[in-house]
């Protein structure tokens, strides 16, 4: 064996190094310990963002994503049915009187086209395409100089920032705490960002 303060081989049966005297069983445990912290700093992957840094970089992505979504509207043709959405729950219009056809197929169609293409295909877009691209963040992210990886410091995968993407419903709808534990986690990693095995890092 090894004598682990001075390194020159010893016997391995003496409890003393034969080159400087050390207490070879004294140091050995010590020599371990320090492994092991060094093994435990080095497994960090980084510096995480902290909750108030991501909430700043929701609110720039949200004011992007409703420029896309107005763009959608327009070019798929989907205003008419946000139209009859807001006639039909904010003025609690009758179905019959939406459309010409005065049938509640011919009202409800475009309805759940528009609000399946705008508040579910397009955001859901948005934030995996951008998390998952070589920026590794969205605009927002990107202007607060965070990124999303996986636990290795990697860049993830569409799938993955698709899961990343959908745990965000199951974070909101237990009255936001999945977004509340990014201040409590040591790792600053909300519910979606653990079910998608995914962390928010600023890069060094």
């Amino acid at each position: 064996m090894f004598c682990p303060k001075c390194g020159k081989e010893t016997d391995a049966s003496g409890k003393f190094c034969q080159w400087c005297g050390s207490d070879i069983e004294a140091v050995a445990p010590k020599a371990v310990m320090n492994v092991e912290e060094d093994d435990e700093e080095s497994s960090q992957t980084g510096n995480y963002a902290g909750l108030g840094r991501r909430f700043f970089a929701f609110i720039i992505d949200a004011i992007m994503l409703l420029i896309f979504i107005t763009i959608a509207a327009s070019f798929f043709g989907l205003v008419q049915g946000i139209k009859y959405f807001y006639y039909l729950t904010v003025q609690r219009a009758p179905v019959a009187a939406l459309t010409d056809a005065g049938t509640s197929e011919a009202a409800l169609t475009p309805i759940i086209a528009a609000l399946g293409v705008l508040f579910i295909i397009v955001p859901w877009l948005y934030f995996a395409g951008f998390e998952c691209s070589r920026g590794q963040a969205t605009p927002g992210k990107t202007l607060f100089r965070i990124v999303v990886t996986d636990t290795d410091g990697n860049r993830i995968s569409f799938s993955r920032a698709t899961l990343r993407h959908f745990g965000k419903f199951i974070s909101t709808i237990i009255i936001f705490i999945g977004f509340v534990m990014i201040g409590f986690t040591k790792t600053r990693q909300g519910l979606h960002d653990k079910i998608a095995g995914c962390l928010v890092l600023l890069p060094e």
